[in-house]
């Protein structure tokens, strides 16, 4: 976490709060300069299912994902980010869930997404399922939605710990996007993700409207789309590297090229079809957020 004053408190007393009471929090501050570090200090005296690291420097997003992985101890494992929210009973049900089945290497759950700036929920509650028994329909399932929600799952540590997140190519693009999709990738190939019955939602991922990483170029269109070009093809690679690494097959990983290079190119695309669309509408495009774009169907 970095600079999460904000709202962390209240994602403690979520996390805190859970029936399943048996947890760890591992609260990895990435040098935060702001009240970050006085507010864990404070939950740490208070609570001593917590352990607080305040890094000396900024690892970065991948830095600090990798640190938390690797502290972790128990036999599930889970992502938690500073604005979040689950109901009480979220790890109770996934933990019954992945008992359930005890070869699936991951158990998710409905969830909804809260726009920070509006304060409202946007649209019905999505179940994103990636689950099936065949890992290629799995890989296909996930390049088909390419959400990364599922990310922030309950999952079975030792199953996953072979997962590396590394830097992606441009430093200054440290979205969590080019370290999510890799790992979804991993996780799909290595085991089956089971989606919980219920139909109430049990976590809240907060979007923005703004921003949440740094856009090198922004302010310059071509340089901005030829980023993201850059970004698709390093992410194909990437994922490809992962399927083979989760598989542990060379042979599967080839027969996911087709699936894989199908998105990157319909990513590669979207952006010039949006814009078209929206310039030819009369709007400009210049006032559009990110979030917007997203919406849209840019990814």
């Amino acid at each position: 976490m970095y600079n999460g004053e904000e709202s962390l408190a209240r994602t403690l007393d979520c996390l805190l709060g859970q029936t399943y009471q048996n947890i760890e929090l591992v609260l990895s501050d990435n040098a935060s300069t702001d009240a970050t570090a006085q507010i864990c200090q404070k939950y740490c005296a208070q609570d001593n299912r917590i352990r607080y690291v305040r890094q000396e420097k900024n690892l970065g997003l991948h830095g600090n994902w990798t640190f938390v992985a690797d502290q972790a101890q128990g036999e599930f494992f889970m992502w938690a980010a500073a604005d979040d929210y689950w109901e009480p009973e979220f790890i109770e049900v996934l933990v019954k869930k992945l008992q359930a089945e005890p070869e699936a290497i991951s158990a998710f759950c409905p969830y909804r997404l809260f726009n920070k700036e509006t304060q409202q929920y946007e649209g019905e509650a999505v179940l994103e399922d990636y689950g099936h028994r065949n890992a290629w329909v799995r890989v296909y399932k996930l390049t088909k939605l390419f959400l990364d929600r599922s990310n922030h799952a309950l999952i079975r540590r030792q199953r996953a710990k072979d997962i590396e997140y590394k830097l992606w190519l441009f430093p200054k693009m440290t979205t969590v996007y080019n370290i999510a999709f890799p790992s979804l990738y991993f996780l799909v190939a290595k085991g089956n993700f089971v989606l919980t019955s219920l139909d109430k939602p049990l976590w809240r991922k907060t979007m923005t409207s703004k921003p949440a990483h740094d856009l090198p170029h922004a302010r310059n269109p071509a340089l901005t789309y030829l980023g993201h070009v850059i970004r698709k093809i390093h992410l194909f690679f990437r994922s490809l590297a992962y399927i083979r690494r989760g598989a542990d097959s060379t042979l599967f990983m080839l027969t996911c090229v087709p699936i894989l290079f199908a998105r990157m190119a319909f990513d590669i695309v979207m952006p010039v079809w949006v814009v078209l669309k929206v310039l030819l509408s009369g709007k400009s495009i210049k006032g559009l957020s990110p979030h917007e774009f997203w919406k849209m169907g840019v990814r």
